[in-house]
């Protein structure tokens, strides 16, 4: 080794000593702490893997930027993340820094990704700024409730519809005896005419002239009572569906213990499915696949949780169905379509919206959470959705 080698190495050592100055060693850990919480994986080198990590539920890792890990174990009260081949801790996190109210806001742990030997961090974060529109994370966006029922008066699911004059959520619920649904039913009211306060729904909300995913997060606030279900759907209002099937969707998506999950879509004259994956096949109940629509999620609440903040100032929502599933792990076996319950999609797809904006919006969100789109078949990628 040369002069200015050892010299080097020293400045690196010295530099690595200034830094671990400020953590600990790591408390004795346990999943439930850690399980739904955000992350920036970085190495001392300054390589970003991710801006927005995710220990998902049960051990996966969601968008850590690399092949190379998959899943998240606590191992002996250390945090580890393990690698995708064998399942051998990659990085084991020994070290923590807590903020002044004794939450941890990061780790530090040695180990090798991709071949890099080094030492690695985990930074506590949220998620990433809109890359074109953002609104101040300051600025107050929590909807007003005009109607809502009292506490503790509640089915198990929800429906939360961004509605306007033309929806076709009421025929959902002419379908169904009051008694015999399984589901309440959020009003975001988008329309720029007050709503009629009176109109059949438990939770009723006016947010005027605000797209779908906009309008959803100001009704999904922190400290929101839509907070209290356990399955959440998000439908467009042009969708024809019956109540009933609707009360056997969600009781096939709890059956199968899902966390993402849409129905299907029937094909044929007056419908218009997107994507070839999402039509319904008839031999089917549920089938496990790779991707859901951003046109009718329906969600576990712990997976909304995760997912909700992507929404916060999005217009068009494309790309959205491609990073919900990278940020929960890619879930295989609690995710998919239910076909048993399709439901019509009446009006094609770009009907009010310019494709040409949403693909650039889409490009430009996904970039942010240095997430790259899997090639699927029966995706309909050439439409950029």
């Amino acid at each position: 080794m040369t002069t200015t080698q050892h010299g080097a190495n020293q400045a690196d050592q010295a530099e690595l000593n200034a830094i671990l100055a400020s953590y600990a060693e790591a408390p004795a850990l346990d999943a439930e702490q850690l399980e739904g919480s955000f992350w920036r994986l970085f190495d001392l080198n300054g390589r970003q893997l991710s801006p927005f990590a995710v220990l998902a539920p049960q051990g996966l890792l969601g968008n850590p930027g690399t092949d190379a890990v998959d899943l998240w174990q606590i191992v002996n009260g250390k945090l580890c993340l393990l690698t995708s081949v064998g399942g051998t801790p990659a990085v084991v996190f020994t070290l923590a820094r807590k903020d002044e109210t004794g939450r941890i806001i990061s780790f530090a742990g040695q180990g090798t990704i991709d071949g890099v030997r080094a030492f690695y961090f985990l930074r506590a974060t949220g998620h990433p700024a809109h890359p074109l529109h953002a609104t101040p994370a300051e600025q107050p966006r929590r909807a007003a409730f005009i109607k809502q029922p009292a506490p503790g008066v509640r089915r198990p699911n929800l429906v939360i519809v961004p509605a306007g004059s033309a929806s076709l959520h009421p025929e959902w619920l002419n379908s169904v005896a009051d008694d015999a649904r399984n589901w309440d039913l959020c009003l975001g009211w988008y329309g720029a005419e007050t709503p009629d306060a009176d109109m059949p729904c438990e939770y009723l909300a006016h947010v005027p002239k605000t797209k779908k995913f906009r309008l959803l997060y100001d009704l999904l606030h922190e400290g929101s009572p839509l907070w209290g279900y356990e399955s959440i759907w998000l439908p467009d209002d042009d969708l024809l569906a019956s109540g009933a099937s609707i009360n056997i969707m969600f009781h096939l998506f709890r059956k199968f213990g899902m966390d993402l999950a849409q129905p299907s879509l029937l094909a044929g004259e007056g419908c218009y499915p997107n994507h070839e994956i999402t039509v319904q096949r008839p031999d089917s109940d549920v089938r496990h696949e790779p991707f859901v629509e951003i046109m009718c999620p329906l969600f576990s609440r712990r997976a909304l949780k995760i997912c909700v903040g992507s929404m916060r100032d999005t217009e068009s929502g494309y790309g959205l169905d491609h990073l919900w599933p990278a940020l929960l792990g890619h879930p295989r076996g609690r995710m998919g379509i239910i076909d048993a319950t399709p439901v019509v999609h009446t009006r094609p797809m770009a009907h009010s919206y310019d494709v040409w904006q949403a693909m650039s919006e889409q490009k430009a969100v996904l970039a942010s959470y240095n997430h790259t789109r899997r090639q699927m078949a029966g995706v309909n990628h050439s439409t950029g959705q």
